[in-house]
């Protein structure tokens, strides 16, 4: 994961990376929308530069972000800097249960985080996160690239109900090219 660190790193450092999007609709519909859910702390695995745990913090959530690039999280904290409740942690994924993470989780997005692993590291990730959320957490994810049909379903199964799954694609435009990502959302719940 070295170079893949690496990768990322100089990628955030060079600009705002494609996926560095603002928060999604679904995100939006699930804190401001019909039935709301109440305000408490959220987990953004993954984070970026941290749109979604500052979206939190500005609805009254205390939000932490967890990224493995070192740059991400530095312009993640600039970014938020004097917003109450947004919090970033430079971390690993695979090693959630060691960082320290405020606890109990009331909600844990994976906006492409989950899809962007290493295949050896996807069980331990799933194994990860379950042992630090409890039962009834909500898991709002978005994947695509690089998944099998099915896979989201299969690794997540033995912890986790998937309550609702839709398409979602996502288009990259750069330098007047689109090029569009097949992806879906889940809606998971921890068992």
């Amino acid at each position: 994961m070295n170079l893949q660190r690496a990768f990322f790193d100089a990628v955030y450092r060079l600009g705002r990376p494609v996926w560095d999007t603002p928060p999604p609709s679904e995100l939006c519909d699930a804190i401001e929308g019909a039935g709301p859910l109440t305000p408490g702390h959220a987990l953004d695995v993954g984070c970026g530069t941290g749109a979604n745990v500052i979206y939190l913090a500005q609805h009254s959530w205390q939000a932490t972000g967890v990224d493995f690039s070192a740059a991400a999280v530095r312009k993640a904290q600039q970014t938020a800097a004097g917003i109450t409740g947004a919090a970033f942690i430079k971390g690993d994924v695979t090693r959630l249960s060691q960082l320290d993470i405020s606890r109990p989780i009331d909600l844990v997005l994976d906006m492409g985080c989950y899809h962007s692993l290493p295949a050896a590291a996807k069980p331990v990730y799933v194994a990860q996160l379950a042992s630090i959320i409890e039962s009834g957490t909500p898991l709002m994810m978005w994947q695509g690239m690089h998944l099998k049909p099915g896979e989201v379903t299969q690794s997540f199964c033995r912890d986790f109900d998937i309550e609702q799954m839709e398409p979602k694609d996502f288009t990259i435009e750069r330098w007047k090219l689109r090029h569009p990502v097949h992806a879906h959302w889940y809606w998971l719940r921890r068992r």
